[in-house]
Formats: C-alpha cells, sequence, structure tokens
C-alpha cells in the first residue's frame, strides 16, 4: 500500500485500485469517507493503522471490487 495526499484528501494506492479518502477525527473516533464501485462507503474507527490493514487485504483479493 502506497499513501499519498491531494488536496486535503488521503491517496491509498493498494494493488488492483486506489482510493482517496476524506478522514476526519471527533472524540478520537476516525470517520473514512471514499467512494468504491460508484456506492459512499463511511467508516468509522479508533484505529487507522488496524482499518487501512484490513481495507489493503479486502481490497487486494478483488472479491469486493466485483460487489454490487
Amino acid at each position: 500500500m502506497k499513501v499519498s495526499s491531494r488536496k486535503n484528501k488521503w491517496v491509498f494506492e493498494f494493488d488492483t485500485i486506489s482510493i482517496v479518502c476524506g478522514i476526519t477525527r471527533i472524540n478520537n473516533i476516525y470517520t473514512i469517507l471514499f467512494e468504491l464501485n460508484d456506492k459512499i462507503i463511511k467508516i468509522n474507527t479508533r484505529d487507522l493503522d488496524k482499518t487501512f490493514l484490513s481495507l489493503e487485504r479486502s481490497l487486494n483479493s478483488n472479491s469486493i471490487l466485483n460487489y454490487r
């Protein structure tokens, strides 16, 4: 996974896909917002590292990319 930032958004590049995320923090809860397969995905988490490692495993498996 490669991580960069562009125009106040985070860009995560996995093996098969890149996602552009908005990340906000309120009271130690992070909200990750991105689009995947024309759907808006919103994830609330306390641990960004674990969440993005889990996303990496899921997105690299290709199974989620075929979900609609």
